[in-house]
């Protein structure tokens, strides 16, 4: 119950990005079942999207999707947190990209990673370990 009591000690304004991060995470996970051709023609471009996006807002998103994906009783991986804080940012007209990369480790694995940026941002991290970037969009 911890958790419940700092989820409830939060201002008004991170309750409802909580809130929506849950919704876009839960929503995030069954739309990737779907071509994933298909899913990223549904996300608009950046060129589309007007507003570069206020850094502390950004933050914010970036709080809520990682605070919420403690909470999700289901595992997600770095696709779909991308994906929900993309959604997140499309929906207030805020442009961001998201990248898909590539690294090899112990020379044997191909780890795949996916990282969101908006106004040089991470949204959702890149981590420390260097990816070759293979797909933006």
């Amino acid at each position: 119950m911890n958790w419940f009591k700092k989820i409830i000690q939060l201002p008004l304004e991170e309750k409802i990005l909580f809130v929506e991060a849950v919704f876009f995470l839960f929503f995030s996970k069954i739309f990737l079942f779907l071509p994933f051709k298909f899913c990223i023609s549904q996300l608009d471009s950046i060129e589309s999207l007007p507003q570069k996006g206020d850094p502390l807002l950004l933050r914010k998103v970036k709080l809520a999707v990682a605070r919420a994906n403690k909470l999700a009783f289901w595992q997600n991986i770095c696709l779909v947190k991308s994906f929900a804080a993309r959604f997140m940012l499309q929906r207030r007209q805020i442009g961001s990209i998201m990248y898909l990369g590539l690294q090899y480790k112990n020379n044997k694995e191909l780890v795949a990673h996916a990282w969101l940026i908006a106004n040089e941002v991470y949204v959702t991290p890149k981590g420390r370990t260097r990816y070759k970037e293979i797909f933006s969009f």
